[in-house]
């Protein structure tokens, strides 16, 4: 189903949210990162969330590395 989010709770209880029209590319800028800690772990649960319902989905919790690294992308998404 289009339209939904994957959300994120970073490391400072931050909260990130991701369009699922946009997790495509998130994850691809992960891997870009891949030599960063946390960036493989987290392109992986990024991948494991879009696969489900947005009904089902509920906020990941990421790690210090997995949290730096997805602040990253996003930020290069938006740049």
């Amino acid at each position: 189903m289009a339209g939904g989010l994957v959300s994120f709770t970073l490391d400072d209880g931050a909260i990130v949210e991701v369009p699922e029209d946009q997790l495509r590319q998130v994850y691809d800028l992960l891997w870009d990162l891949a030599k960063e800690p946390g960036a493989v772990s987290a392109a992986a649960l990024l991948m494991d969330a879009s696969r489900l319902s947005p009904f089902t989905r509920k906020p990941i919790l990421l790690t210090t590395p997995q949290s730096a690294v997805l602040r990253q992308a996003v930020a290069q998404l938006h740049a």
